[in-house]
């Protein structure tokens, strides 16, 4: 029975996981904002949560103090994860994630120092602790302005109180009640347990319909978002349209001499100095080694790499760097947005991706 049970629970956070990551959806945008951190925080939950009910059972089949060491931790940190997300959509201070996986280890260390009956019961403590947050931060807003949040903040809400039941349980009457049949059994905290996965799982959905994917200016997911809607413009007025890699080749020796922070500085230059010269031109840094410029194909490849070389060679006293380092181009001839994504794509992956034609 406890099995069955158990493999509820984990066939609900393999469809709460599912879930999740249909609910990003469009998959024309890139990741970032409020729905990419809401996937981001609850699809871990929900990962937890499948390896909880796992270890639950290789516990229950093997008798082995290490899976239940395991599953007390990963137990505690799917409803920490919760909790840590809803802080983060809340905009606040970053500590739910950092105390979720402190108490995950926690209890990973103290099933193994103390009686595997104390370790269950301070699994329980946490759990009463986490839900309770999580059911507080989804009743705070913004979050708790959404539609589903309710949902989520009571769903925690109440598995607090039956933890804190079992927990009650324990303090009258000792473990007994924990382990034999009955309202605070292990297989009634299983089927509770996959209970508040499907609701928490539905009230994610639901928040997460509500939620854009905004990554921030100035990210790379923001720039390929901005490129593509900008390529679809240009696409739109002009007969042709040329997308233009610009690299510099020592960018790699730049941030190992220099910093990090160099190298996004010289790419930044090289994008303000296109932008100056070449007509009508969108720029942006979709990937860490090349700036993109999607201009009109009127204007002469020769002609855009002369000019750009002069415009940056002007700027770089302005970042004090002693040289003018070498710019090499790529041209492509774009016939249709995917055109761009499949050529954003080849810069990001390795082995490279089929390519649009050359120009």
């Amino acid at each position: 029975m406890i099995v069955l049970a158990l493999l509820a629970s984990i066939a609900a956070a393999g469809v709460a996981l599912t879930m999740l990551f249909l609910a990003h959806g469009r998959p024309e945008d890139d990741r970032g904002g409020p729905r990419a951190d809401m996937v981001r925080y609850f699809g871990m939950a929900a990962i937890a949560a499948l390896l909880c009910g796992a270890l639950n059972v290789m516990e229950t089949a093997w008798d082995s103090v290490a899976a239940a060491a395991a599953g007390n931790a990963t137990n505690v940190m799917a409803v920490g994860l919760l909790w840590a997300g809803a802080r983060r959509l809340n905009g606040r201070r970053a500590i739910g994630a950092i105390s979720t996986g402190a108490g995950g280890i926690l209890l990973l260390g103290l099933t193994f120092l103390v009686p595997l009956d104390d370790a269950t019961l301070l699994k329980t403590a946490g759990l009463v602790v986490f839900s309770a947050l999580g059911a507080l931060e989804c009743a705070r807003s913004p979050v708790g302005r959404l539609s589903g949040a309710r949902l989520l903040s009571w769903t925690l809400s109440l598995y607090a109180l039956y933890n804190l039941a079992r927990l009650a349980a324990a303090a009258v009457s000792g473990m007994a009640p924990l382990l034999r049949q009955g309202p605070v059994s292990p297989e009634t905290t299983a089927a509770v347990s996959a209970i508040a996965i499907a609701l928490v799982s539905v009230g994610a959905v639901w928040i997460g319909r509500q939620l854009d994917d905004d990554p921030a200016p100035g990210t790379r997911a923001h720039d390929r978002g901005t490129l593509r809607r900008e390529t679809a413009r240009l696409l739109v007025e002009h007969p042709g349209v040329r997308a233009t890699l610009v690299r510099v080749p020592e960018i790699n020796l730049i941030r190992a001499a220099h910093s990090s922070e160099l190298g996004e500085t010289m790419l930044r230059t090289v994008s303000d100095a296109a932008a100056d010269v070449v007509p009508d031109v969108v720029t942006g840094m979709p990937t860490r080694d090349a700036v993109f410029l999607v201009h009109p194909a009127a204007t002469a490849a020769a002609e855009v790499e002369e000019s750009l070389r002069r415009a940056f060679a002007r700027r770089m006293p302005s970042i004090d760097y002693d040289d003018v380092p070498d710019l090499v181009f790529e041209h492509y001839l774009l016939r249709d947005v995917d055109d761009l994504s499949w050529l954003m794509e080849s810069r990001r992956a390795r082995p490279r991706l089929r390519q649009p034609r050359a120009d």
